[in-house]
Parts: C-alpha cells; sequence; structure tokens
C-alpha cells in the first residue's frame, strides 16, 4: 500500500508533514482492512486554529466548541470502502486544531507527541468507518504504542 498525504496548515503549529505518514501507515496496518493492500490511500490533512475548528464543528456537528479533530470520509461505511475496486482511495479529511491538543495535554499532563499520534489515529480509523469501541481503541493503542515507542 502507499500513503499520499495532502497537508495544509493554515497554523503556526510546530508539525512537520513526516509527523503523520508513519503513525496513519501503522494504523492502516493494523486495522485489518486487507482490501488496501496494492492500493494507494490517499487522505487529506487541515490543522486550523480553535475559531476555525469551532467554525466546523458548529457547522457540521451542531456542537458549538472547540474539539481536537474532524473526521470527514469519503466512504459511508467500512463496507462501500470494500466495494471500491480502484486502485487509488481517497480515504476523506482530517482537521486537526493543534492548539486543541496541545492544552489538552498540558491540562492533562500527557506527551504531547503521544497525544498527537492518538489524535491522528483515531480521526484515521473515523475515516475507515470505525466507530468508538474496543476494537477501535485496541488498534489506535497498538499504531501509536509501534510509532511513539520506537
Amino acid at each position: 500500500m502507499k500513503l499520499h498525504l495532502e497537508i495544509n496548515n493554515q497554523t503556526k503549529s510546530p508539525l512537520k508533514d513526516s509527523f503523520f505518514a508513519p503513525i496513519i501507515r501503522e494504523t492502516l496496518k493494523r486495522s485489518g482492512h486487507g482490501f488496501l493492500a496494492g492500493k494507494t490511500v490517499s487522505m487529506s490533512i487541515a490543522l486550523v486554529d480553535k475559531q476555525e475548528i469551532k467554525r466546523l464543528n458548529k457547522n457540521y456537528r451542531k456542537v458549538d466548541k472547540t474539539t481536537d479533530v474532524l473526521s470527514f470520509a469519503e466512504y459511508e461505511n467500512t463496507a462501500a470502502l470494500e466495494r471500491v475496486v480502484e486502485k487509488d482511495i481517497f480515504l476523506g479529511e482530517l482537521i486537526v486544531c493543534y492548539d486543541d491538543i496541545k492544552e489538552y495535554a498540558a491540562a492533562k499532563k500527557l506527551d504531547l507527541k503521544r497525544e498527537l499520534a492518538n489524535v491522528i489515529a483515531h480521526g484515521t480509523l473515523h475515516l475507515l468507518g470505525f466507530d468508538h469501541g474496543k476494537e477501535m481503541f485496541k488498534i489506535q493503542e497498538g499504531a501509536v504504542n509501534k510509532k511513539i515507542n520506537k
């Protein structure tokens, strides 16, 4: 599987493009979605400020507050994704708020890099059609542990 990321950093976030790919690759690998083998998987990631993520969250989820990540999946569910016969698959877009993640990590005394990785893995799993549950969190934790504890 090849991975193509389009990253649009609209903030002064210090995150480098190279931060994202290893976490996303490991998350995709651990997802159990073997149908991705041999495909080129594309995703878009936008890094936005708190004002923008709050606006998007209110507009799309009807929640008038900031959040760490919003996932906009191209496919309605995993079954729809599995039916894709084309070699190139666009999974969707992650909208990430670095400042929200940074504040949360500081408040909870968490490692910022690990929390960022958690958010990226989590959003990627939503793009694959996962809902919150034991399986999702197990994959997320495994991917983050593998890439952050190297």
